[in-house]
Formats: C-alpha cells, sequence, structure tokens
C-alpha cells in the first residue's frame, strides 16, 4: 500500500504540473470560459488474460495466465492547440501498473513486475456515450527476477530487473454521468530489455481490461473562495478551429545511433560478452498529410557480437565488414506535436554473415529538439519482431518543400 500511495502522489505531482489547460484565475473569467480549469481524471483498470511464450520452462507456470492492475492520472485536451484538434482530442497522463505473471512458480521465477509509463490516447470515433479509443503506453519496467546461472537457471525469457514497458489497447469507454465512464480494453503488453542484456526473449500478455473513470475539475478549490456558487465543467467542450492550409513537401532524414549487446550462452553458464552496436541510415521522405509521413532509405548496420556468428572465432582475424550489413526500408512516421513514432520494414542487400535472417524491422520514436534535430530511440529487430538492439541516437532532417 505504501508503494502505491507513494506511486499515485508522483503521478499526481507531475501531471498537474505539466498537462493542465486552464485559462486564467481571475474572478471576472469563470463564466466567461466554458472550459475553465482542468479537465483530469483517476482511472482503474483491472486486467487479465494469456501470457504466451516460447519457453519450455515457462509453458506451465504461465499457463493460469496474468492479472494486473493499472492506476492513470491523466487530462483530457480541449483543442486550445491544433495538435489536439488533429487528434480528435486525445487524452494523455501517467500512468503505475502492478502484474501477477501466473501461479506461484511464476512468481519466483519471473516476479511480479511492475511499471511507471507515459500514456496516450487517440480518440478514433465518438457515438452518443461512446468513445473508441487506440491507447499506446511506454515507460519503464521493474521488479523481474532475471536470469542468474546459478540462482535462477531456467528463467530463460528475461536478463535483466529494468525493462521496457510497452502497451497498445483498443478501448471502449462508455459515459455512465459526467463524472464517471466505463471501460473495456484488448491489449497487448511487451516487457523487453532489447538484448541489452541476456537471455531476451521477452514476456508478452494479451488480454482484456475493465476499467472505471472519474472525471474532475479541482479548479473549483480555487474558485469557492471567491464566487461559491460557480460550478465549473466536469468535462470540456472541445475547440474548433479553422486550420491553416497544409502543403505536402518532401524531406531528406539522417539518422546515427549506436547502442550496445550482450550475447546469449546456452542456459546454466556465465554471462557472455558486450559488444558495441551501430547504426547509420539515410531517408527521403513525404509528408502527404499533417500527422502522417512515408518513406523509404538505406541501412548500415555494425554489430561486434556478429563475431561470434563465425567459426573458431576466438582464434581468427575477423574483419569489419564481416561485422557489418546493408539495408534497404520503406516506412512511415505518425507525428504528434514534438514526438514522432517510427516504423521501418528492411531487407538486407549485402551481409557476409548468414545469422540475423533476411529481413529486419525498426520501432520506436524520435523526440524534436530544434527545428531540424531529433533524438532518435528505436528498436532494431531481427528476422522479423526478434529484439536485436536498442538504437541511442540522432536524426537531422534537411527540408526540400515548406510543410505550411
Amino acid at each position: 500500500m505504501k508503494k502505491i500511495f507513494l506511486i499515485s502522489t508522483i503521478i499526481l505531482s507531475v501531471t498537474l504540473a505539466f498537462s493542465q489547460e486552464k485559462s486564467s484565475f481571475k474572478p471576472e473569467d469563470f463564466k466567461k470560459d466554458e472550459n475553465y480549469g482542468f479537465f483530469n481524471y483517476w482511472q482503474v483498470f483491472y486486467h487479465f488474460g494469456s501470457n504466451p511464450t516460447s519457453s519450455i520452462y515457462l509453458q506451465e507456470p504461465f499457463s493460469s495466465g496474468f492479472q494486473a492492475l493499472e492506476l492513470r492520472i491523466g487530462t483530457q485536451s480541449t483543442g486550445r492547440q491544433l495538435w489536439q484538434q488533429l487528434h480528435n482530442y486525445p487524452q494523455y497522463g501517467l500512468g503505475f501498473y502492478m502484474g501477477d505473471m501466473g501461479d506461484n512458480v511464476a512468481d519466483t521465477l519471473i516476479g511480479k513486475p511492475s511499471a511507471l509509463f507515459f500514456y496516450f490516447g487517440a480518440p478514433i470515433v465518438r457515438f452518443g456515450r461512446f468513445t473508441f479509443n487506440t491507447d499506446i503506453s511506454i515507460g519503464l519496467s521493474y521488479d523481474f527476477n532475471p536470469y542468474d546461472p546459478e540462482n535462477n537457471p531456467t528463467q530463460d525469457v528475461i536478463g535483466s530487473s529494468v525493462n521496457l514497458y510497452f502497451n497498445f489497447s483498443l478501448m471502449l469507454y462508455f459515459k455512465l454521468s459526467e463524472r464517471l465512464d466505463l471501460s473495456l480494453s484488448y491489449g497487448l503488453t511487451h516487457f523487453s530489455n532489447g538484448r541489452t542484456f541476456a537471455p531476451q526473449k521477452g514476456i508478452n500478455t494479451m488480454g482484456l481490461g475493465v476499467g472505471l473513470k472519474y472525471n474532475l475539475n479541482p479548479i473549483k478549490n480555487y474558485t469557492k473562495a471567491v464566487d461559491p456558487d460557480y460550478k465549473p465543467a466536469i468535462r470540456p467542450s472541445f475547440i474548433v478551429s479553422e486550420k491553416p492550409a497544409f502543403k505536402p513537401h518532401h524531406e531528406l532524414q539522417f539518422m546515427a545511433a549506436v547502442g550496445t549487446v550482450l550475447t546469449e550462452r546456452p542456459l546454466g553458464e556465465p554471462k557472455g560478452i558486450r559488444y558495441l552496436t551501430s547504426s547509420v541510415s539515410a531517408d527521403w521522405a513525404y509528408q502527404f498529410a499533417r500527422k502522417l509521413q512515408a518513406g523509404s532509405g538505406v541501412d548500415i548496420f555494425y554489430d561486434g557480437s556478429l563475431v561470434e556468428t563465425y567459426d573458431d572465432w576466438e582464434n581468427s582475424d575477423i574483419s569489419t565488414l564481416a561485422k557489418m550489413s546493408f539495408g534497404a526500408h520503406v516506412g512511415f512516421q505518425y507525428q504528434i506535436e514534438r514526438f514522432s513514432f517510427l516504423y521501418n520494414l528492411g531487407f538486407y542487400l549485402y551481409k557476409e554473415s548468414p545469422a540475423r535472417g533476411g529481413f529486419y524491422m525498426r520501432a520506436g520514436g524520435r523526440i524534436q529538439l530544434t527545428d531540424n534535430l531529433y533524438a532518435h530511440i528505436c528498436l532494431k529487430t531481427m528476422n522479423g519482431g526478434i529484439a536485436d538492439w536498442i538504437e541511442w541516437g540522432v536524426a537531422y532532417r534537411l527540408k526540400l518543400g515548406r510543410k505550411n
């Protein structure tokens, strides 16, 4: 209970500090602005379902399924900023997750993971009292019992006590009253460290979630001393404004990133060796809509761990080229203000090592630092969705046309 209270306090403090939408505090303005105040909410979920795994050691412990509790505090946007209107007045905030992966054996092998995360919910459609959302959560998870060759030798899915937390859900809301909403969701959750540690099969859960959301406008705590009869709105009236003309444009994008990987050893043996990785890419991209960009490009990868894919690697002189690969990809970016969700699907054009399969994916995001410079954080995969390494880098764009 102490941990839940502490986490709730942190979530509340940070969210109120950074995600409020308010007008002035002048008493004479109370009734002039129908969106006066803060449009916050508390939300609690109960999740349950299955946790499929390729591990032969965890089939039985995971067979009883997972269950989890989730607490969120967030803000309902009003449309004061253009990007909110473009994304159909989304919800966003911070959350806390606390899960149980299976039976008592699973608790011993895996632990009971918790997570702190940021989430973004974009409505697809509203009809009557219903709202249908897509919902993405990204954060850090902890409280895992990682693989250990002596103390936890059959836990062969995750090698770190702290991992990435990712969830994608489809969510249906039903408005019960001005303050209360019921929700039903179906989603996939993924825990991974991107081969930063080994083993790295990752943990997946999928299932249903039922929730209750309590809407509030805490501005009344400030206004009641001046006008006790004033009742601020609990839910906002969405602002609709004329959007500036959009002009499609082209741009070139250049990215450079580094990372590390830990090679995996047979269960029970000491940990592998840590190697340096790097990625360089060049893309042509076309902004064909306000939120969407598509393009194609080429990649150069360096993976020091490829040395171990060659026979007698410990006694051989493996060239730098033998640890490199070259590929081409297509992809798209989904943009939310200064954030971009990025996905690439690529195929190798040349590589000397037979490892890593014939194609790869890149999924993650970029954060705009200046007009043309971005921070880049993505997961590069091998042969489909198997984690290869995490790319930590920067990207630079060269505009070839004006956006607006």
